[in-house]
């Protein structure tokens, strides 16, 4: 029998918000969302690497980042927003 994965965690997705996702006290990642010239920019910054990822929608960003936060979680990371 297969099940469906559903979304772990409930994240608000706006213009300029930002979460610190953490594993036993340390820093994995800085995920932050922007508008820039017509596009929703989703940063993704580590402590070597900053990486973008673009996409034409708030929505497209959301399903992105949804995703994104559920793995964190399923792998026993902790997410805290910062704004």
């Amino acid at each position: 029998m297969f099940s469906v994965m559903s979304t772990a965690i409930n994240i608000v997705v706006d213009h300029d918000t930002a979460w610190r996702v953490t594993r036993d006290g340390s820093d994995v990642v800085k995920v932050a969302v922007r508008q820039e010239q017509g596009e929703v920019l989703v940063l993704a910054e580590t402590s070597n690497a900053e990486k973008p990822y673009r996409f034409d929608t708030l929505q497209a960003a959301d399903a992105f980042l949804s995703d994104l936060m559920t793995s964190f979680s399923y792998l026993g990371c902790d997410i805290a927003s910062t704004t």
